[in-house]
């Protein structure tokens, strides 16, 4: 299987947002609040493509046969703020690949990372460390973690 990591097209942010809201209604939903589900959703309804146009926000995508199967949004300078995978594609390094591909482009020193409880175990592969403990902000509940790149 070939694994296509790009940018983001402005076009394919539609197909973009309807794979982050499968994924998330199956993986991270169950752990959510009714509030959190409504605020994450308004968030990808809202808020995304204008974080994207003002280039706030920096989107990479994974794609297998030109369909996208992973998405990876960075909240300029260093914050991870979506990393979504379909689930037909899980353990097969498309997260890797598009982290590794925005690493060498944006070249970070640090990143952080407000960790789904789901995602935890997938961050800390790509070498990020628990910083404080769980929390919930509008619903949504997240594990802090960061990550520090000696070789920039």
């Amino acid at each position: 299987m070939e694994i296509e990591i790009s940018r983001l097209v402005l076009s394919e942010l539609s197909d973009v947002k309807e794979l982050i809201k499968k994924v998330f209604t199956t993986f991270e939903a169950p752990d959510y609040s009714e509030e959190g589900i409504t605020h994450f959703m308004t968030y990808l309804d809202e808020e995304l493509e204008k974080e994207v146009r003002a280039n706030q926000v920096q989107l990479w995508c994974g794609k297998v046969n030109q369909k996208i199967v992973g998405a990876l949004a960075v909240r300029l300078p260093e914050h991870i703020a979506l990393l979504f995978v379909d689930e037909a594609y899980h353990r097969q390094g498309i997260a890797k690949q598009m982290y590794q591909t925005m690493l060498l482009e944006l070249k970070p020193k640090k990143l952080t990372v407000n960790s789904s409880p789901y995602a935890v175990p997938a961050y800390e592969k790509l070498g990020f460390r628990l910083q404080g403990q769980e929390e919930t902000v509008s619903g949504i509940r997240f594990q802090p973690m960061i990550a520090i790149r000696e070789e920039v």
